[in-house]
């Protein structure tokens, strides 16, 4: 059975060995934290349970279809909505009362309704069918974002901006997250939203005036420059001195955690970016403008902890033109303490996990590595990314590609190639040299198999489910490989100067992955069997 589920079993006692079980709260994906918004997580308290908005479902969607007859059990064998049953449920006693003799369509019957021709006025006016209830943004502050009391998901966050000793509101009140309008264009009025990330997608600025809006328009100190959060809703009172309100923590400075110059440089410790954006008037270069910043947020489900960017520049030529620019914001939250975790909450080490326990599907297939060769540690070396496998590269050649570019999606097939370019000496040489910087090598008893570098993979455990711990070796299953058989044999490679063909070189990889449901049908957990 695995972990955060119960036993269902009349009489079991060892719940290792249970093979009925009902698992709930799905919503809590992250060990060792607090989840926003799900209630049934056992890490989050009372207090930051209050503070949610909403409470997430805690359990995932029944796939069960409730059918007028019963069919035989050997069609399930090839159903692919497996499982596919009637419910026992009390309720479903009055099922057969209710049943349609036919029902091929997800709407009325076996046809759509006809809809005919309605009119425009009547149809999108307000009240009718088609309107839509058009919301616009206002840095208007509402009174009752200053009363005393913490955030909640989804709450906007205040920001001030200081001139001298002087508090103004800084984009009209609250922190901001420039986003793309319908044009691709970066609009700031998106604000940042307590507890949820959002962005990674890009958005573009223009000017007509480089030299006039490098150093303020394309600067990052516009986000970051004597910009302060507040701490709860309503901690700062107006009237008080920037310095002040900082020691008595009602407001939190935003800091550089992370700058990288348009040489690639890395600068930390920065307390000032202003004097980095640049107009160099004799080469006609803004120099550092912006091109990537990530607000990082960290908090406690109810008040902002710390805030802190991350932040990359690339340098602009010209009078005037586009910079494509890429803004985020990350929430962080703060981890519980080490008195509150245990290896039965299976939050010993803080992760994000796939599922709690099944799998979710499309969230990161666990992958990890034994740290032995003969598997007999009692951990596994979890990857960050999951399992992965090669990306297309840079333009979709092979040697500019990494073979951990493409993380895996639980129940997902993934197919990912690439071309490389060579010349007929390039291809021999390529084909025949057991040294070469595309090509990597393993030990196959006495032998050496040799392979495409992009071919390679370290990783050979998955995990049996999407809460798998890595402090638990018996949660994860070893990926099998025709490699570790007795019986396999390395293929001579040669290239045909006739041809001009390369042959017995290895050019694919393919993992297979078989997965099922295990526990209450009602609540169905995927799981890797192999």
């Amino acid at each position: 059975m695995p972990s955060g589920c119960t036993c269902k079993k009349t009489g079991h006692v060892n719940d290792e060995q249970c093979n009925q079980f009902d698992c709930q709260c799905q919503c809590d994906k992250t060990a060792g934290v607090c989840d926003v918004n799900c209630c049934c997580d056992p890490e989050c308290n009372s207090d930051e349970i209050l503070a949610f908005s909403s409470c997430l479902d805690e359990g995932g969607p029944s796939p069960i279809v409730k059918m007028c007859v019963e069919r035989p059990p050997s069609l399930e064998d090839v159903n692919l909505q497996y499982p596919l049953r009637i419910s026992d449920h009390p309720d479903d006693k009055l099922h057969n009362l209710m049943c349609i003799e036919k029902d091929n369509s997800a709407v009325k019957g076996n046809f759509f309704e006809d809809q005919g021709y309605p009119r425009a006025s009547q149809i999108f006016s307000p009240g009718g069918k088609g309107s839509k209830h058009l919301g616009f943004h206002s840095y208007k502050r509402e009174s009752s974002l200053k009363s005393n009391a913490n955030y909640r998901v989804g709450d906007p966050i205040t920001a001030y901006q200081s001139s001298g000793q002087k508090l103004n509101d800084a984009f009209g009140g609250h922190l901001v997250l420039p986003i793309a309008d319908d044009g691709g264009n970066c609009i700031e009025l998106n604000t940042v939203a307590f507890g949820k990330n959002e962005g990674g997608s890009p958005c573009s600025k223009h000017t007509d005036d480089l030299a006039a809006d490098c150093e303020g328009r394309f600067s990052a100190s516009r986000y970051t420059s004597n910009i302060y959060v507040e701490q709860t809703k309503g901690s700062f009172i107006p009237g008080t001195s920037p310095q002040s309100s900082i020691l008595s923590g009602a407001l939190i400075p935003i800091r550089i955690q992370k700058f990288i110059d348009s040489s690639g440089n890395l600068l930390t410790g920065i307390d000032d970016i202003s004097q980095h954006t640049k107009w160099e008037e004799s080469s006609s270069i803004c120099a550092n403008a912006l091109k990537r910043m990530t607000y990082n947020v960290k908090y406690n489900h109810t008040t902002i902890v710390d805030i802190f960017v991350e932040i990359e520049t690339i340098d602009m030529e010209g009078t005037a033109g586009n910079l494509q620019q890429e803004f985020a914001v990350k929430f962080e939250p703060e981890e519980i303490e080490l008195s509150e975790r245990s290896h039965e909450q299976n939050n010993l080490i803080t992760r994000i996990r796939s599922g709690n326990p099944g799998y979710i599907s499309g969230e990161p297939t666990l992958g990890g590595m034994s740290p032995n060769v003969n598997h007999t540690a009692s951990y596994v070396i979890a990857q960050k990314a999951g399992f992965t496998v090669m990306d297309t590269g840079v333009g979709g050649q092979c040697d500019s590609s990494s073979s951990t570019g493409s993380t895996v999606g639980f129940a997902n097939d993934v197919f990912v190639g690439c071309t490389q370019l060579m010349t007929r000496d390039e291809l021999r040489n390529f084909c025949i040299s057991n040294q070469h910087p595309m090509l990597a090598s393993q030990n196959v008893g006495v032998d050496q198999f040799i392979y495409p570098k992009w071919l390679e993979s370290s990783q050979d455990l998955l995990g049996i489910f999407g809460n798998s711990d890595p402090l638990a070796r018996n949660q994860w299953v070893k990926i099998e490989s025709a490699l570790d058989e007795t019986s396999f044999t390395i293929k001579s490679r040669s290239f045909v100067e006739t041809e001009n063909r390369c042959i017995g070189m290895p050019s694919r990889l393919r993992f297979e992955i078989l997965w099922t449901h295990v526990g209450n049908v009602d609540h169905p957990q995927p799981k890797i069997l192999r």
